[in-house]
């Protein structure tokens, strides 16, 4: 055989051996990277153990979160504002002055507990958030309502608990779920400080100031010493007059005007403008101490209450406010300046003076 050729076979054959060589090592490294792949896809969630002992799988990465009610929609909101998939409850026109204008375009889901529970699953499931997340008052059926929940919209759904005394772990908490304690860990900060420092400032039973905090159209339903909504006045160590079963909803326990009159009260807190007007110019409420010596007070309610409705993050400014206002010596502050921080931190919002005084109309001593 021409010795040419001979060569020429010979290179050929070992270009083909090598062609198949490196397929065959292509296939088997591409083989190799499949653990890796599976690897990968696992890691792709994490499991967190809520407020209630209930062990959730959730995505290790949280984009968007969908709250229950109006409660977790302000915490939320004030924990991190862009990862709202949508809300439990319109914004009111008051509220809209405070908070952030994107958040009126988002989709409303309605809400899972309450009186007015509305909660729109068809509406939750096609916006698809990553996590639905229940904060506040663990209620007797909390584990198997966020179980049944979580089975219908096949989303996790995380119960966070925070109560008053509990918020500045519930801001760590929700640091931890969404993966981001930039904002969360100065809000659990600031909760702290105002809750120690208020558990610090006893008040001497005899020197406490007996409270009534009016609610209702007629004024008479009241948040009873022992309700989850009364805790501001219960830690700042006002005396709650309302020694009267408790009501787990915001709307209070009935009482009668005669009762009342018995307890007769150094201050009445009006739950709003309406209620204030009211018992400042109603003959039946004038023989009351504290209408006589003009010690009834509206409480703040923008954007949200300071003592309840809903019992949420306002509460926290409610407890120096309160505390400022029944006793000055003790809780010795300016409160338009800690109102202003407040705003600032929580909210996100440069409140102007004529904002912080309207806020406060009729809330403080003059």
């Amino acid at each position: 055989m021409n010795k040419k050729l001979l060569l020429k076979l010979l290179t050929i054959t070992l270009l083909f051996s090598f062609i198949v060589t490196g397929c065959q090592k292509k296939e088997s490294a591409n083989n190799s990277k499949e653990p890796e792949k599976a690897t990968e896809v696992a890691s792709e969630t994490r499991k967190i153990t809520d407020s209630v002992g209930r062990e959730v799988e959730i995505p290790s990465k949280i984009n968007t979160i969908a709250p229950s009610g109006p409660l977790a929609q302000i915490v939320l909101y004030t924990s991190n504002s862009d990862k709202l998939a949508g809300l439990a409850k319109p914004l009111s026109d008051k509220q809209k002055e405070y908070i952030d204008d994107k958040m009126d375009t988002l989709p409303v889901f309605g809400q899972f507990y309450g009186k007015n529970s509305d909660l729109n699953m068809e509406e939750l499931v096609k916006n698809s958030p990553d996590v639905v997340m229940d904060i506040g008052e663990a209620k007797k059926s909390i584990v198997e309502d966020m179980n049944n929940l979580q089975s219908q919209i096949n989303i996790p759904v995380v119960f966070v608990e925070a109560k008053l005394e509990t918020m500045s772990d519930a801001y760590n908490k929700i640091g931890e779920i969404i993966g981001d304690t930039s904002k969360t860990k100065k809000l659990s900060e600031y909760c702290k400080n105002v809750i120690d420092n208020s558990k610090k400032t006893q008040i001497p039973e005899n020197e406490q100031v007996s409270v009534y905090w009016a609610m209702g159209d007629a004024g008479l339903n009241t948040n009873a010493k022992e309700s989850f909504h009364a805790e501001v006045l219960n830690l700042v160590g006002a005396k709650n007059i309302a020694e009267v079963e408790a009501q787990s909803k915001g709307g209070g326990s009935e009482i009668s005007m005669e009762q009342l009159i018995g307890w007769n009260p150094q201050v009445i807190l009006a739950d709003n403008q309406n209620l204030y007007d009211m018992i400042t110019t109603d003959p039946a409420w004038s023989n009351l101490d504290a209408v006589k010596n003009g010690k009834i007070y509206r409480v703040p309610s923008e954007p949200y209450g300071f003592l309840a409705d809903p019992p949420s993050v306002n509460r926290i400014i409610g407890i120096t406010w309160l505390g400022n206002l029944l006793y000055p010596q003790k809780y010795n502050v300016n409160i338009k300046d800690e109102v202003k921080d407040f705003y600032k931190l929580f909210y996100s919002c440069e409140l102007k003076n004529e904002q912080i005084d309207k806020i406060l109309e009729n809330s403080i001593s003059k």
